[in-house]
């Protein structure tokens, strides 16, 4: 029986409940995203915000994003998606933005739903603190506080693990990284470690997450989260047009 025909395609708008759908499902048993996003992680509201935010982030104007899927062109059935974020710094360091969001990552003006932070409803903001934010601290050290790519996300349904879909998402995506010239950096579980350095990715950081000491974590041991970097491949630049930036220096 012949393996079904895999497409890597740009994720639609339409799609973002499904991409949202599926790495709840590819995550949810994970003891770090238990004592992370909480017990309700997997509720429908939080489905539909997750699938919000990702929408949003596609016209950030702090991190640009790009999401693609793969479709199993049989079932068009979406059985895997990456996303990535583009952080550009103008001179200054600060991010190339007209306006950024606020601390909690949030836009401005945003109301938030009821038992909401900033990671969904029910999560360990201290935690999702310690644990994302100390990250990202790590992974602008490791670009020297410079513009970079971010894999922010790849989940890959369970049923259609082992097929190298992961690997034809990676290379889709530093395809155009690697045009714009940037380096590009994620945290990474053990189990995804061999597979970004053979992309690559260098380790900067392991972080050793006690989960026990958190709410949510009691009883549970350590989690290993490896802040990785993949250092610029190419001598590409950054197109003022891609950034949305005319010319004339305005903003199209």
């Amino acid at each position: 029986m012949s393996k079904p025909s895999i497409s890597i395609l740009p994720a639609l708008p339409s799609d973002f409940h499904a991409l949202s759908t599926l790495e709840n499902l590819v995550f949810y048993s994970e003891e770090f995203s238990t004592v992370a996003f909480g017990p309700t992680r997997g509720s429908p509201e939080n489905i539909q915000l997750r699938a919000d935010r990702l929408l949003k982030s596609l016209n950030s104007k702090k991190q640009r994003a790009r999401y693609i899927k793969a479709v199993d062109t049989s079932s068009n059935e979406i059985i895997g998606f990456a996303g990535w974020q583009f952080v550009i710094k103008d001179s200054s360091g600060e991010p190339d933005a007209e306006k950024g969001e606020n601390d909690e990552g949030k836009e401005e003006g945003e109301v938030k739903k009821e038992g909401e932070n900033s990671w969904g409803i029910g999560a360990n903001a201290k935690f999702c603190v310690d644990a994302f934010c100390v990250a990202d601290e790590h992974m602008d050290r490791s670009v020297n506080y410079g513009s970079y790519a971010k894999l922010s996300t790849i989940a890959i349904n369970p049923s259609h693990q082992r097929r190298g879909i992961g690997s034809q998402l990676l290379e889709e995506g530093l395809k155009e990284i690697d045009q714009l010239g940037l380096p590009c950096v994620l945290g990474a579980s053990p189990e995804g470690e061999t597979l970004y350095r053979r992309y690559g990715w260098e380790e900067v950081e392991v972080m050793e997450m006690r989960l026990w000491e958190y709410e949510g974590g009691e009883g549970m041991g350590l989690a290993r989260h490896v802040v990785m970097c993949r250092p610029t491949q190419s001598k590409g630049g950054i197109s003022r047009l891609w950034l949305g930036v005319s010319e004339e220096g305005g903003k199209k």
